[in-house]
């Protein structure tokens, strides 16, 4: 089984390559400067520190961004974000995904506000939402092996993407290529688990 989940790991990584060659990266960008409350937050979230994201949370974000996080499980959310992906993946990810898009739209804000925290702060987004997928399917759905298997599906697209934007905020950009690239990936994986 392990040999199969392996396989669907390496097959899953050049779906999200092939699926995404079409797709134009992000301009290489060169981090601005490495401060302000914007960095803290995005520090605070990545480490999992709730009270210290509320503290440092910059004055600015909710008249830029239209709207105000709100705190739920302990975890500061974007009340409106998701798990936006073109496969269905386990409702336990729901808060998880809010999070990592409030930490996505802080570093859009912190990119428009000129206090781009550097491209560390997206990799510890991404590390922080992967960590807390597979704690969710460790905790709210022990023992399934599909859970973990779309958890590091999840981790596995969300990083690709991060890298390819050069770890920079993100842009947007048309989904269509990774509509395909996921659902080889959902595909692959669910072939891996049987």
């Amino acid at each position: 089984m392990r040999r199969r989940a392996t396989t669907a790991m390496v097959g899953t990584a050049a779906a999200l390559y092939l699926g995404t060659v079409w797709a134009q990266a992000g301009p290489e960008e060169q981090p601005g400067p490495h401060g302000g409350a914007t960095a803290a937050t995005v520090a605070a979230l990545s480490d999992g520190d709730t009270a210290a994201a509320l503290e440092a949370f910059p004055d600015g974000f909710e008249p830029a961004m239209h709207y105000r996080p709100v705190t739920e499980d302990g975890i500061l959310v974007d009340p409106l974000g998701d798990c936006s992906s073109p496969v269905p993946l386990p409702e336990v990810f729901e808060t998880s995904c809010r999070e990592h898009d409030l930490g996505y739209d802080l570093l859009r804000y912190a990119r428009s506000s000129g206090h781009d925290p550097g491209p560390q702060a997206r990799r510890d987004l991404d590390a922080r939402l992967s960590r807390q997928l597979h704690e969710a399917c460790r905790t709210a759905a022990p023992g399934d092996g599909w859970c973990v298997v779309t958890a590091d599906a999840a981790s596995i697209a969300v990083r690709f993407n991060s890298w390819r934007q050069r770890d920079a905020a993100p842009v947007p950009e048309s989904p269509l290529p990774y509509a395909a690239a996921v659902g080889t990936l959902a595909a692959a994986a669910r072939w891996a688990v049987r």
